[in-house]
């Protein structure tokens, strides 16, 4: 890694890496209960508007940037978006600004999403009753943040040179991005202890649950050194797919797992008729994989399965950030600075291929951080044995730190040195992380988890609403929202399968993904 950059100082292909994220966030009423409204009208329609949808629930909506090179334009986007939603939402409603859902009703009064009668419409809205039918509405009422991220071109020439690869650049891209990602398995126990925000969950989410969470008041439940229940064991998970892991060796042997859990019948799911699911398969879509970090491309035409086979990987989904309830966007800046940092590092760091033991103990590292992570003392497992989380986390940060001199000497700044610093000091004091904060606050103001994350959400809707946006960017929202009902209104006139026909040739999957027959 430092071999690399000695041969390439300065690295300016750093200044043109692409970032996007995505922001899922809860409606809510005045008294912080999930709103029984419908999606509004003058946010466009969720199925077609490219920047304003919604995630499983109707209530549940999700913003996302474009993919920018300039990161003060990606957050000056995500502000806009959330300043026009803020004005188009309907009167005493705001944005749930935690992970954790809000208080919820019975099951029955959860609406799903809904997408409208045209055929695409109606399949993703199938898709969401099958996930509500295997992990229940209150598990897909979580929100967090998806962080987008792409090296450029230039970068993976000078790595392709370095590395004296004989492959074509696009295979040597998509090896390199599954090299990242096994190295996001890895070390990316440090996002959730660094940045995870879900110590605590309304009493509403587990009622009628089995679960080990102590009582905080009447309202709240908790682990006293928890970061992320979101990515604990009572938060985002499947005991099914686990059961059916996807290897990130190589595109190869991710595509093949992916294909087998697409095409592979459940037990756990045949009971379900063709009503309640899409199929009885572990995934009904690949959208359905869980995990931290996801390889991805982007196309209009082809199954993300069949886009990938002919194309490659163009970036990483990171998925293991928890919306911070003190951050008006869930996420800021400095975070993205350190964020780069260790998404870059990953990419040049040694990977080796994961062994079955190194997963099993990614699974268990992931789990104690999640639900124990501040704990003083507290050892992780390693292939190495057990070892301190404090030494890891300082290790890590050490070897990022050559990354981010790489970083600052590329665009003349100090901050991702700063951010690496930043974040050292929480190994050195748990309580500068965010879940320390929270569960602080809520002890010093006798709050419960409802009301500390209402008060912060109420504060966060007014910085929505005086942001200063540009007349511009509005304007361009306001023509996109009024298109995108034109657009779905077209695609329901335009109906030229039954539905029942438009799902059976979705289901029909070709595990050889390099068959040119590919369904879109």
């Amino acid at each position: 890694m430092a071999s690399f950059f000695d041969a390439q100082q300065p690295q300016p292909s750093l200044c043109e890496i692409r970032r996007g994220i995505e922001r899922e966030v809860v409606r809510t009423t005045p008294h912080g209960a999930l709103s029984s409204q419908d999606h509004p009208a003058a946010l466009g329609s969720a199925l077609t508007h490219p920047f304003i949808t919604t995630d499983f629930a109707e209530a549940q909506i999700e913003l996302v940037t474009p993919a920018l090179h300039d990161r003060n334009a990606t957050f000056s986007s995500l502000a806009t978006l959330h300043h026009f939603v803020a004005d188009k939402l309907p009167a005493n409603e705001f944005l749930w600004g935690a992970s954790m859902p809000p208080a919820l009703p019975a099951d029955e009064n959860i609406a799903i999403a809904n997408y409208g009668s045209s055929n695409t419409g109606q399949l993703k809205r199938r898709y969401r009753e099958g996930l509500a039918n295997r992990y229940g509405k209150r598990m897909q009422l979580i929100s967090g943040i998806h962080y987008n991220f792409s090296l450029p071109t230039a970068f993976w020439q000078a790595l392709h040179r370095h590395t004296r690869s004989t492959k074509p650049l696009e295979a040597f891209i998509s090896e390199r991005y599954f090299h990242l990602i096994r190295n996001v398995m890895r070390h990316g126990w440090v996002v959730p202890y660094l940045f995870g925000a879900s110590p605590a969950v309304d009493q509403s989410y587990v009622k009628n649950k089995k679960h080990f969470l102590k009582q905080w008041d009447n309202a709240t439940y908790y682990l006293p050194w928890a970061t992320s229940l979101r990515l604990s064991n009572m938060g985002y998970t499947s005991s099914e797919q686990s059961r059916f892991p996807v290897r990130f060796d190589s595109k190869e042997a991710y595509l093949s797992d992916l294909c087998h859990a697409l095409t592979q019948p459940s037990e756990c799911y045949t009971h379900l008729n063709a009503e309640q699911q899409l199929n009885s398969s572990v995934l009904q879509l690949e959208n359905e994989l869980y995990g931290s970090v996801r390889p991805k491309i982007v196309s209009d035409e082809l199954r993300p399965l069949y886009a990938m086979c002919h194309h490659g990987v163009q970036y990483i989904e990171l998925r293991s950030l928890d919306n911070n309830p003190y951050l008006p966007l869930g996420i800021d800046e400095t975070q993205s600075h350190f964020l780069d940092v260790f998404l870059t590092y990953c990419a040049l760091a040694p990977s080796p291929v994961l062994t079955d033991e190194e997963r099993r103990i990614i699974v268990q590292r992931q789990e104690l951080v999640a639900t124990e992570g501040r704990r003083p003392g507290l050892t992780l497992p390693t292939v190495n044995g057990n070892i301190a989380l404090t030494k890891l986390g300082k290790d890590l940060l050490d070897g990022m730190s050559i990354i981010a001199d790489q970083f600052d000497l590329a665009m003349t700044t100090d901050i991702h040195q700063a951010s690496i610093n930043r974040e050292y000091a929480k190994f050195e004091d748990s309580t500068l992380t965010p879940s320390a904060q929270i569960l602080s606050d809520m002890a010093a103001g006798n709050l419960s988890f409802q009301a500390l994350t209402q008060r912060q959400s109420l504060q966060h809707m007014r910085t929505h609403s005086q942001f200063s946006a540009e007349v511009a960017e509005i304007d361009k929202l306001h023509r996109l929202a009024a298109e995108s009902l034109i657009k779905q209104a077209d695609m329901e006139t335009q109906l030229d399968i039954a539905f029942d026909d438009f799902v059976a040739q979705k289901n029909n999957l070709q595990c050889d993904c390099e068959t040119q027959g590919a369904i879109a």
